[in-house]
């Protein structure tokens, strides 16, 4: 069973030739919300496992700063970085982002889109009725069914998919906790259910599947400039992508739009700061390397310190919070 995975890549040649015997091009873009690259290896996702093992993937990814949420996803799906789209802040937001996205894109060229999320915040990114399938639903199964119902009754081209338990976990128990792992357990167990419904669909042989993240976390939380931070993973697979290669030049947030538009030969204009992850090509001659290190500054521009200001308050009394919320039920039980 060959999967297809677009988690953070680079392709190295031309697309129309390291895939031409597909008749359509279909891309699967996996967004796993906190997941840290080192919880991969832990045991619970031989799924994602064996994407890498039969696919190409990066282990040191990096996220933009601030490595939180919205600001991150915003440059997944715009292909921009943090200060050229200008969403900063990590709340939910009204409107829509300015910035044209991949969506955008596969819309103006008549591709049926679809887009999931468990996060209402991310509604920002993709607004209800804008694209062919719409759903935000909380629960990660709950969420993998929609997704599974649309892939059957649907003939979408572009879909994007994000589970936001991982970090939901972190924040409750503490990255590469228990509980944080065996989220990303589930997490990996649905997209093993998707892949499935591509098969049984008989489209998942063209089909190029990205599966990344937007951040990791240490301890409770996330948003320094730190590797278990700003460190993700970028797994490709699919059509044209060698099989168990590891990728040498940095791969960064904002390469997943381009290598999503590139792939469904569409123009990569508009993902300004992101590059097509070519080396991950199979005809694309890698040259001997070690997987990088990422460079861990302000990347793509100064990251201004007073709209930082607001964000890490609140990650700070969000986090006093949690260890209140850890200690009272025990101060009760003793009473």
């Amino acid at each position: 069973m060959k999967f297809v995975l677009i988690l953070m890549v680079a392709v190295g040649v031309d697309w129309g030739q390291a895939v031409e015997a597909v008749a359509a091009r279909r891309v699967l873009l996996v967004s796993c919300d906190g997941l840290r690259p080192d919880a991969i290896p832990m045991g619970t996702t031989p799924v994602m496992q064996r994407l890498m093992d039969s696919g190409s993937y990066q282990l040191t990814a990096s996220a933009e700063l601030p490595p939180v949420t919205l600001p991150n996803h915003t440059s997944m799906v715009t292909g921009r970085s943090v200060p050229h789209h200008g969403v900063f802040f990590n709340v939910g937001m009204t409107g829509r982002v300015s910035s044209q996205t991949i969506f955008d894109v596969a819309k103006a060229a008549n591709l049926s889109v679809g887009f999931f999320a468990n996060k209402g915040k991310l509604s920002f990114l993709c607004e209800e009725g804008s694209v062919d399938a719409w759903r935000i639903v909380g629960g990660v199964d709950e969420l993998t069914t929609e997704v599974v119902n649309a892939v059957g009754a649907m003939d979408l081209r572009l879909m994007f998919v994000h589970f936001g338990e991982p970090d939901g976990a972190g924040h409750r128990e503490g990255w590469m906790s228990e509980p944080y792992l065996t989220q990303i357990g589930r997490v990996d167990a649905a997209l093993g259910r998707i892949l499935d419904a591509l098969e049984a669909k008989g489209v998942l042989d063209e089909t190029l599947v990205i599966v990344t993240a937007d951040h990791g976390g240490h301890d409770k939380t996330h948003f320094l400039n730190i590797p278990e931070d700003r460190r993700i993973p970028f797994i490709l697979n699919g059509p044209g992508i060698a099989e168990g290669r590891v990728l040498c030049e940095q791969v960064r947030t904002m390469d997943a739009a381009a290598t999503a538009l590139d792939f469904l030969g569409l123009p990569t204009d508009v993902a300004a700061d992101g590059k097509v992850v070519r080396e991950a090509a199979v005809d694309f001659v890698q040259p001997e390397c070690v997987e990088p290190i990422p460079t861990l500054d302000l990347s793509c521009g100064p990251v201004p310190i007073l709209l930082l200001a607001p964000m890490m308050v609140g990650i700070i009394l969000r986090g006093r919070r949690h260890r209140r919320e850890a200690v009272e039920p025990k101060q009760s039980q003793a009473l």
